[in-house]
């Protein structure tokens, strides 16, 4: 005869894994892809929030491509994707990316829906070997400027000070002037990174409850809508992407990719 106890623990077993596989279907565990801990981190610090956000619940993927495998010279190439939508915010996607045995790649954004005066969040880690290789993150308008009391925020945000800054791409006139784009160096500026793109995110999350959305055919929805085509299309441009992509799985793949996955752009 099984005791309290067992039949106990049995159902709080049962449980425990019905709440695992509930988890799985609202996010992707980095841990089983990536290694660096700062990908490791920002991937939590994103569904975390994504989480916390009004009418958050799990957005379709396009057949195939929660989990894509594939192979380069480099070792093999394992893609996690999963997305969501909320209040405000038609697609929030987060792929996460190694390939070989060494490159981490996170890439998140969250794109407004164009009714709601709010800026696209993006974030992109980069490492390789254990060294963050490239780190970005950014409240990209999509109307002529930020909002002023977000603008006033983002000013107010402490702004760490990291050795190596770099370049835009010649694309890059889509991103705001609090745009952050460095290599870290060493495990203080990548802490100061991940603080950075938590403040970022909070403010989006913060600006979000404080707005309301305007009708589909009012001009400033107009003009949000074509500025965020406007946004991935010039993201469209990353040859860098492209090619990592069509070297594991083919041009046609890689372009469907990015059109329809990374950079789909918001219906007319």
């Amino acid at each position: 005869m099984t005791s309290p106890v067992t039949r106990l623990g049995a159902s709080l077993s049962r449980l425990l894994r019905r709440t695992g596989e509930r988890n799985n279907a609202m996010g992707v565990d980095a841990a089983a892809i990536c290694t660096h801990p700062l990908v490791l981190n920002l991937a939590q610090i994103l569904q975390t929030h994504w989480r916390e956000l009004e009418q958050c619940k799990p957005l379709a993927l396009p057949r195939g491509m929660e989990q894509v495998k594939g192979a380069m010279e480099d070792g093999p190439v394992r893609i996690r994707n999963c997305c969501f939508s909320a209040r405000g915010f038609r697609k929030m996607h987060l792929e996460l990316a190694s390939i070989g045995p060494g490159l981490n790649i996170l890439h998140a954004v969250m794109f407004p829906d164009p009714c709601w005066d709010l800026p696209l969040f993006g974030c992109d880690l980069v490492a390789a070997r254990g060294q963050v290789s490239a780190a970005v993150v950014d409240l990209s308008p999509t109307a002529e400027a930020l909002s002023p009391s977000l603008g006033r925020q983002l000013q107010a945000l402490p702004r760490p000070e990291f050795s190596e800054p770099r370049q835009l791409p010649p694309w890059g006139d889509i991103f705001s002037s609090a745009v952050c784009f460095v290599r870290p160096r060493g495990v203080e500026e990548e802490q100061a990174f991940q603080q950075l793109a938590a403040g970022y995110l909070r403010l989006l999350q913060d600006e979000a409850t404080r707005v309301g959305p305007d009708a589909p055919d009012h001009p400033a929805t107009v003009a949000r809508r074509a500025a965020q085509v406007r946004y991935c299309r010039q993201q469209q441009c990353n040859d860098k992407t492209r090619r990592v992509l069509a070297k594991a799985f083919g041009d046609p793949w890689a372009d469907d990719y990015i059109r329809h996955v990374l950079f789909d752009e918001p219906d007319s």
